[in-house]
């Protein structure tokens, strides 16, 4: 096929599916990944230069080479979906040139409200790669993630993120989504989250396990563990998690899957987390590893001496781990 009618072909396929997920009743805005400052290389580091004092481009962990060569074969699409009639913003990302149904994995990401959306360095440097390797990936920046709000200002209802309680609807409705694309296969469909996510990550196991593959790296499993870490974490639980003074241990056990072991899938789950890790403390795996051993859960505890709560310096080493996980068993 010449280069010409690879393009012409490409750009057909990315408006044919583009227009499948629009056709979705949940689903409106659907757009490219690939758009304003993210259209070209030249315009995102031009973008970064501005507003980043200090920014280099000889230190930028991503290359125009490989942002082109993700842009070319790559379909990156952001939507909004509708979940108990509140709108949320979903992502989506697949090799652009299959034309079977792809091994599928619901991203869950990290933080609360604002903090820890998924951005485009985000699907770039962690997302982009899994699915160039055949997956379609998806996941959900979670109700309420368009506001900057400090910890004091939270005022906890259904709108808006109780980190891991009515939110938690908000991973589950992306399974219908998934049911409706011809470019997922829901019969294989794995999670991965890490940090929040893999609070999240459980919790979505737990209510929906026909799944067949967890990946969780540097995971909450005990909210107690967590809110002990410093008084701002405590704070921010309080505010967060409706009627909390008043059921605080029950809304903190039903958050955490090391109190509820035996109910989750019994399915592949690898567990990554480094010892030095200061926000989610290395118990949170080590100890759900041991819950898991006595609740016969097959897995694999992946442990790093060092690294702290992003594993920056085991990249590689992390990445590959995860893709070769999703990959036998997917």
């Amino acid at each position: 096929m010449s280069r010409f009618f690879f393009v012409v072909f490409t750009f057909f396929h990315l408006q044919a599916v583009g227009q499948e997920l629009s056709n979705i009743k949940s689903v409106d805005s659907v757009h490219s990944c690939f758009r304003g400052p993210f259209e070209s290389y030249e315009a995102w580091t031009s973008l970064l230069t501005q507003k980043k004092p200090g920014f280099s481009i000889e230190n930028f962990p991503f290359s125009k080479d490989k942002f082109e060569f993700f842009k070319s074969t790559l379909a990156c699409k952001t939507f909004n979906y509708n979940v108990d009639g509140i709108t949320v913003q979903g992502f989506a990302i697949y090799p652009s040139n299959s034309e079977m149904p792809l091994p599928t994995v619901i991203y869950n990401r990290g933080g609360n409200s604002h903090y820890g959306r998924v951005n485009f360095g985000k699907m770039m440097f962690e997302l982009m790669p899994l699915a160039s390797e055949g997956f379609f990936v998806i996941g959900s920046q979670y109700r309420w993630s368009g506001k900057r709000v400090k910890a004091e200002d939270y005022i906890a209802n259904n709108e808006e993120d109780q980190f891991g309680g009515v939110d938690v609807n908000d991973v589950l409705s992306l399974v219908p989504i998934i049911r409706q694309l011809k470019m997922a296969d829901v019969n294989r469909l794995g999670v991965y989250g890490g940090s929040r996510g893999g609070m999240q990550s459980y919790l979505f196991a737990k209510q929906y396990p026909d799944i067949k593959a967890v990946v969780v790296k540097a995971g909450i499993s005990d909210l107690f563990s967590f809110r002990d870490r410093d008084e701002k974490t405590s704070l921010l639980l309080s505010k967060l998690i409706p009627n909390y003074e008043n059921n605080e241990r029950s809304l903190l056990e039903q958050r955490s899957a090391l109190y509820w072991a035996d109910e989750l899938p019994k399915v592949p789950t690898l567990l990554i987390h480094a010892k030095d890790d200061r926000r989610v403390d290395y118990a949170n795996s080590e100890r759900l590893a041991e819950a898991f051993n006595k609740h016969s859960v097959p897995h694999k505890l992946m442990t790093f001496e060092s690294g702290g709560h992003n594993l920056t310096e085991h990249r590689e080493v992390v990445a590959s781990a995860i893709l070769s996980w999703f990959k036998d068993n997917l």
